[in-house]
């Protein structure tokens, strides 16, 4: 079997194939579940003396919640297109690994755009007084952020083990 850039074989014994593609959706989804449980959405308003930050876990929106399962199937996907080495589990295991991984970029992207959403429409306000209004300044936090970075290895990832010649036969 040829080799390319996303396998090798071993050199002990010449047997092993190390999908390194798929390496790179596991530790994706590694790194996206490390994201959803960091600070997603942020909400600010001023008080007197300075403003008070708060902030939400990716968990407390759907977005983050679907994100969460995504992120362990892309792991556990990744992990086993590694670790089994059946062609035809890595095969089966090559393409659920694009679906996690797409669907927890999706998720991930999504959330970039329900900060607002995921806040709600009445926030916590606290050290404010009762019926004052204010403004509320609303966004997205660096979890999200971390999650997206992982999406975007495991999509990486997955496009690249999903190359003809990746499969050991």
């Amino acid at each position: 079997m040829a080799t390319n850039s996303t396998t090798r074989r071993s050199v002990v014994d010449g047997s092993a194939v190390m999908n390194y593609a798929a390496v790179a959706v596991a530790v994706g989804g590694l790194l996206a579940l490390a994201g959803v449980y960091l600070n997603w959405f942020r909400y600010s308003y001023p008080v007197a003396g300075g403003t008070i930050d708060v902030y939400l876990r990716g968990s407390e929106d759907w977005t983050g919640q679907v994100a969460f399962i995504a992120a362990i199937a892309a792991f556990a996907f990744g992990l086993a297109n590694v670790v089994l080495p059946d062609p035809q589990i890595r095969r089966l295991t090559a393409g659920l690994m694009g679906v996690a991984a797409v669907l927890l970029l999706g998720a991930c992207i999504a959330g970039l755009f329900r900060a607002d959403a995921a806040i709600g429409s009445a926030p916590v306000v606290l050290g404010a007084e009762p019926g004052a209004r204010m403004t509320v300044a609303t966004g997205v936090s660096g979890g999200l952020l971390v999650s997206a970075v992982g999406g975007i290895f495991a999509v990486a990832g997955a496009v690249l083990s999903l190359r003809p010649g990746d499969v050991a036969a």
